[in-house]
């Protein structure tokens, strides 16, 4: 019968297991060998044959020792020591149980732990292969003792009766070891399972456009991910750190909350972010313990939804209707110039074809700013260096707007900064907000741009500062809002045509500055495709 063994590349816990089972081996028989030397041991041990006893124990003993730098140091493969020890043991023992009287000294049940320990090791059939080899030995070794006179009574019924302890042992720990084998497997299974999800939840959580944070019942960050820090402008070090040290207008949205249990918090723009944000709280209640979460979400983005939304029906209405007035517009427009060519109209009367030359003008070109909200093309995104190519735009905006080179100065931190933009559309950008500054500055000079980098979110900027007298903040309410002017001559359309083409760019344009010395728009970039 050939024994169906464990793998070589045995686990570290069957290694462990063989390692304490060790410890035992090596426990009794030093017991055992001590108590007789000491003259203290029951009149069981060693009566027979004290002298084959003791050094039985010994030798005993001193295999378990050795054992346990093999097993450390995996000298042998993991099936070969269990098959040799547990031999071994089974050897050893019926020489003690020999030298203590036979089977009557009840040492054979010593057998009972070693089968046990065996059929937990190992796999197959290699547990009854163990009781097998000692319900022989018990036996064999009963036979013998009969044979030979060595005690006065021998008990084939005792042995018998261990054997048959051995076989139900084998069987019981067999079938324990499959059940153990069993639940580990399904434990590992459910194991990795749950530690994917854990990772794939955590990809999620880390990756999902909307800010996350958890802090706990006194305010404590416990877990935030890269949105959240994006959006609050912190940085990693902001574990375990309270809420209000980092991000006070959060926390004190937090604290209105928990005052009025209204979820969703209004518009607010934390002190180094650079977006309104909407934070959404919830309570998380676990084992006792109550944290919140916080949902940030960027306001710009959802107004620019409904934005969108608005404007796609609009635009086609829109689009449809300045279609449709262009036509009658032109026919107004050249009845107005033949009207003007008449010599039959008086000096009064030509002042009145003007206006209408001047007025269809205009009119033809909100019709053209309406048109190019429906049909504005996509964004031909390319990188390069925005110093030098708004150098070379200054040049030529100064020559257009009749300005000297000291009315207009450039600032740059760096002498090459990489953006990503459609530099037509940049250009258009700088001029609807350099158009607009020049037309309030009352200073020297009357535009300051200036190049830089954000320390919050690294991302390249554009500042352009204007002399004026700032705006109220009723009209800095509705500035990037279409069709909103304070200007008599304006359409409403310029710094709204900005905003959407930055945001088509990947870009961001805010206000971010206003006061009696003037307003200050900020282009945000992105250095990367």
């Amino acid at each position: 019968m050939t024994p169906t063994l464990v793998q070589v590349d045995s686990p570290p816990n069957n290694w462990k297991a063989l390692y304490l089972f060790n410890l035992y081996r090596f426990t009794v028989p030093t017991v055992f060998v001590a108590s007789v030397l000491a003259g203290i041991s029951p009149s069981y041990l060693g009566p027979f044959d004290e002298r084959l006893f003791l050094i039985t124990g010994c030798l005993y003993s001193a295999f378990a020792f050795i054992s346990f730098f093999a097993i450390k140091q995996n000298w042998l493969p993991f099936k070969v020591q269990v098959l040799g020890q547990f031999l071994l043991d089974i050897l050893a023992i019926i020489l003690l149980m020999h030298a203590s009287g036979g089977v009557s000294s009840g040492l054979g049940m010593l057998l009972v732990v070693v089968i046990a320990g065996g059929s937990l090791l190992t796999e197959g059939k290699t547990a009854f292969f163990f009781a097998a080899i000692a319900s022989l030995s018990v036996l064999l070794h009963a036979s013998l003792a009969d044979l030979h006179h060595w005690f006065s009574d021998t008990n084939y019924t005792h042995a018998g009766l261990l054997g048959i302890s051995f076989f139900a042992t084998a069987f019981l720990a067999h079938t324990l070891a499959q059940r153990i084998k069993a639940t580990e497997a399904l434990a590992e299974q459910r194991g990795a399972h749950l530690e994917y999800l854990a990772q794939l939840n955590a990809q999620i959580v880390q990756h999902i456009q909307s800010g996350i944070i958890v802090i706990d019942i006194v305010g404590r960050i416990r877990f935030f991910n890269e949105a959240a820090l994006r959006f609050l402008g912190l940085n990693e070090q902001a574990m375990d750190r309270t809420l209000s040290s980092l991000a006070p207008k959060l926390a004190e949205q937090l604290t209105n909350w928990q005052k009025s249990r209204r979820s969703v918090s209004p518009l607010f723009r934390p002190e180094a972010g650079e977006v309104d944000l909407i934070a959404t709280f919830t309570e998380l209640n676990q084992r006792g313990t109550t944290n919140v979460l916080i949902l940030l979400e960027d306001a710009t983005l959802t107004a620019q939804r409904a934005q969108r939304l608005k404007l796609a029906s609009l635009g086609r209405l829109t689009a449809s209707i300045a279609h449709e007035i262009r036509n009658p517009l032109g026919a107004i427009s050249h009845a107005g110039q033949l009207l003007a060519e008449s010599t039959h109209i008086s000096q009064e009367e030509h002042r009145l074809t003007q206006i209408i030359a001047q007025h269809s003008q205009r009119v033809n070109t909100i019709i053209e700013n309406v048109l190019q909200l429906s049909r504005r093309s996509s964004a031909n995104t390319q990188c390069f260096d925005l110093h030098a190519w708004l150098q070379t735009y200054l040049d030529g905006f100064i020559i257009l707007q009749y300005l000297s080179n000291t009315d207009i100065h450039l600032q740059s931190d760096y002498h090459t900064l990489m953006v990503c933009f459609d530099p037509d559309q940049l250009e258009q950008v700088i001029y609807n907000l350099c158009e607009n500054g020049l037309r309030y500055s009352q200073g020297t000079p009357l535009l300051e741009l200036k190049i830089s980098v954000s320390e919050d979110s690294n991302r390249p900027y554009l500042d352009i500062q204007d002399q004026g007298q700032g705006m109220t903040e009723k009209v800095k309410a509705q500035i990037f809002e279409p069709f909103f002017t304070t200007e008599s001559k304006g359409t409403g359309l310029g710094l709204y045509l900005a905003k959407e083409i930055c945001d088509a760019n990947q870009a961001s344009l805010q206000l971010s500055s206003n006061s009696n010395l003037g307003c200050c728009f900020r282009i945000y970039f992105s250095s990367e495709l």
